[in-house]
């Protein structure tokens, strides 16, 4: 996977005058880089009214002999994080249009526009390449230089930001779009194993006889009908001077790298889309990948549970009772909701390690449509601080994260005349997104915990300037965005940040 470079900031007299011009600028301000040919050129564009609709706008000016492209990008004030990503992605876009081969990015002056500025450059400007057959047919990205107006404040900073929170969002697109023959269990274990030497990290993957050994019914089960067997993979950052005690930030990443519902198999329409059930671990994958660069000063471990779900004589059935890791029994009731049983395996063996917090994503359910069409992500918790801190850090990701209840009556519809518990229920009116999150719920004790079902946004079915038709690493920006806040705390805790938070 190819990951963006950390842009190098130029000042204004760099910018070359033979190549083409992004210009991002705040309402009320007007273009103003310092550069007395560009900024006359932007503010003709400017007080012309081609601007007036809020998009980016092209147009060509001369000089020295030539017609070169200007883009002007206006941003409102400090906008949302989606509509300044956009005005960033489609500049890119209109300059790759025209097979553009170099340009000039002139940032805005300060602010958390500028991290989503380089966010939206970034997306637009990525392209996937695939391990296998498969291709990004859009047009070359462009090779960009990028420039600071000369009163720009705390600009590196926010660029770093910026770029930290698109490895991860970026990783997390790459890994959902490999094709699920190529990005098999095995592949993915792979792929945690080269990133965690290149980072340092240390990792321990236990495979089917360890799953066995250690109980993980859950895990076994689901992987019961491929031909590829189950792994719990645990990825640790722990910095050098961290004393042993130090409870680790856990993520925990439901990653299916297909899904075809097992024995209650899928509705063929739309299952090609079903390599995207691993987008929790893409999400938890991209999050390493930014921790790899950032290196905080806290301990945080990833979990992944890697599983394929088929059909064969093998497979899991409805009406079998497994027995999880933590000894729970339970009957299955519909093989195609598989990912809350690995998921109650790993959120066991998160409890076991001492956490600070744990936080999964999985793409869980479907009903999730039905609550947000494909906007916002469904949050379950079991700590308000922790739920703020995450609220906090989705001002700048725009994720849209929403707390829903974890309310105790939804315990009795996994009752179960079999077993401890069943892991799906049948009756139509039952709610069954908050039903799964119940159901995870019994497997974390009293951990402060964090669920993101992320099922809804985590397919772009519509192409835009930020990304193609596709995944859209749903997840990974908030998580990222968080692990960057609480690096920047002197005191990482939740309720500090909170407490300051009420007191602004």
């Amino acid at each position: 996977m190819k990951q963006p470079a950390l842009p190098r900031i130029g000042r204004p007299e760099t910018i070359r005058p033979d190549q083409p011009v992004i210009v991002c600028f705040q309402d009320g301000r007007g273009p103003a880089t310092g550069v007395a040919w560009l900024d006359e050129a932007a503010d003709q564009m400017w007080r012309s009214g081609l601007c007036s609709d809020g998009a980016a706008t092209l147009a060509l000016f001369a000089r020295d002999g030539q017609s070169l492209p200007l883009v002007v990008a206006p941003l409102k004030g400090d906008g949302a994080p989606w509509d300044v990503r956009l005005r960033a992605a489609e500049s890119i876009e209109m300059l790759c249009a025209r097979r553009q081969g170099r340009c000039t990015v002139v940032l805005p002056p300060g602010g958390p526009a500028v991290q989503w500025v380089i966010e939206g450059i970034l997306a637009a400007n990525h392209r996937y390449e695939s391990a296998g057959a498969a291709h990004d047919d859009r047009p070359a990205p462009l090779e960009i230089d990028f420039v600071a107006p000369a009163d720009a404040v705390g600009i590196e900073g926010a660029v770093r930001a910026g770029w930290l929170t698109s490895l991860a969002a970026l990783a997390a697109r790459d890994l959902v779009t490999e094709p699920a023959n190529i990005l098999t269990p095995p592949r993915f274990v792979e792929y945690c194993m080269q990133t965690a030497a290149q980072a340092g990290f240390e990792t321990h993957v236990m495979g089917k006889a360890g799953l066995e050994k250690a109980s993980m019914g859950g895990l076994l089960a689901v992987a019961s009908g491929s031909r590829y067997e189950p792994y719990l993979v645990r990825m640790e950052w722990r910095p050098a001077d961290s004393p042993a005690e130090a409870a680790p930030v856990v993520l925990v990443g439901k990653t299916v790298t297909f899904d075809s519902g097992g024995i209650s198999l899928k509705n063929p329409q739309d299952m090609d889309f079903m390599k995207a059930d691993m987008g929790g671990g893409a999400a938890v994958f991209g999050a390493m990948a930014m921790i790899a660069e950032l290196r905080p000063a806290f301990p945080v471990t990833a979990l992944f549970a890697v599983v394929e779900n088929m059909p064969d004589a093998c497979a899991m059935r409805p009406s079998d009772v497994i027995r999880m890791a933590n000894g729970t029994t339970v009957e299955i009731i519909n093989t195609d909701a598989e990912g809350r049983l690995i998921l109650a395996d790993a959120l066991h063996v998160a409890a076991g390690l001492n956490p600070r917090v744990v936080i999964d994503l999985a793409t869980l359910t479907g009903a999730t449509l039905g609550t947000f069409g494909p906007i916002g992500t469904t949050v379950f918790a079991n700590d308000t601080a922790w739920f703020e801190a995450l609220a906090r850090a989705d001002e700048r990701a725009g994720e849209m994260v929403w707390r829903m209840p974890l309310w105790p009556q939804y315990r009795q519809f996994l009752e179960s005349p079999v077993a401890d518990l069943r892991h799906y229920a049948t009756t139509g009116q039952n709610g069954s997104t908050p039903v799964a999150a119940a159901f995870l719920s019994q497997f974390i004790g009293a951990h402060p915990w964090l669920h993101l079902d992320i099922y809804n946004t985590c397919w772009n079915h519509q192409a835009n300037p930020l990304m193609p038709k596709g995944p859209t690493g749903s997840g990974s920006r908030v998580l990222a965005q968080l692990i960057l806040n609480l690096a920047a705390d002197a005191d990482p805790s939740p309720r500090s940040a909170l407490t300051e938070r009420k007191s602004t």
